[in-house]
């Protein structure tokens, strides 16, 4: 071969030498990721507990009571202390009567019960009862029995988990009515004031009303009594409401997004356990 065409073919060799070198794919970018020890998704920030107040308050009023030497409390719950220091009863009588079935010339007598006829057909029986009511029973209604369970429960088991002492108030009756007579037994009021004196510090009378105007449809009155010196600590009216849950941004249909409260927290374990707080606070 020529020199001339051995130059030309080497110099097409070098030219094209470097672009067969190269690859024949583009290499892939970087894979992206987060900063080395970050979490890939920011955790949501803690939701605010609506009863954080109300636990500062149980707590006050634990510290408060250990300092005061744990006394001991009796709680009226649907009952007041009234200013009739002796039961006083009425004579009632009823009457009830029914038809019944007899055979000719059949008489029926039974306990009250007195009934005649002189055909075979459906007599008329009455039955007649006369007893003793109390008048000055010192007691109060409150909506359906469920409900106020339901409410006193939680009052009393709020004050336990604070640490208080409850002496239940039928239990120190019983107490003390085993060393009165026959007709002593019968005077509540006596019976209440024999057992106010077994040692009871704090009395913690709790009335309910039914109040359309409350949010929570009722209002407590609620009264503390120092017992050893008759005094009273606090007296107070509540509506037992609790705090409001965090409200939540709600995606609405064609409308972006709205603020709406939490569900509603006016359950009778929550309004009772308000109804505690409040009056922890009244005495812490």
């Amino acid at each position: 071969m020529p020199n001339r065409m051995k130059l030309v073919a080497l110099a097409a060799l070098l030219v094209a030498g470097p672009a067969m070198a190269q690859p024949q794919y583009r290499p892939q970018a970087p894979t992206v990721t987060y900063r080395e020890g970050m979490p890939d998704v920011n955790a949501p920030a803690p939701s605010a507990n609506p009863d954080a107040g109300n636990y500062a308050s149980s707590s006050s009023f634990a510290r408060w009571y250990a300092g005061a030497g744990r006394p001991t409390m009796l709680l009226f719950w649907n009952r007041q202390l009234i200013e009739d220091a002796t039961s006083q009863y009425d004579s009632v009588q009823t009457t009830s009567s029914a038809a019944v079935a007899m055979g000719e010339g059949a008489a029926v007598r039974g306990r009250n019960w007195a009934a005649s006829a002189s055909t075979g057909m459906a007599a008329s029986a009455s039955e007649s009862r006369q007893y003793q009511e109390r008048m000055t029973d010192g007691s109060y209604g409150f909506r359906s029995n469920n409900f106020s369970r339901g409410v006193e429960s939680s009052i009393l088991n709020t004050f336990l988990s604070a640490g208080a002492r409850i002496v239940d108030r039928e239990a120190v009756i019983r107490k003390v009515s085993a060393k009165q007579s026959r007709e002593d037994r019968m005077d509540i009021q006596y019976l209440e004031t024999l057992a106010m004196g077994q040692g009871i510090q704090y009395l913690i009378e709790i009335l309910p009303d039914d109040d359309g105007s409350s949010p929570t449809g009722v209002t407590f009155t609620v009264k503390v009594t120092h017992l050893p010196t008759s005094t009273v600590r606090a007296q107070f009216t509540t509506s037992g409401n609790p705090p409001k849950g965090e409200a939540k941004w709600v995606a609405v249909n064609g409308a972006g997004f709205e603020k709406r409260s939490g569900p509603s927290r006016h359950t009778p374990q929550l309004i009772g356990a308000q109804v505690a707080y409040d009056t922890m606070t009244k005495l812490r």
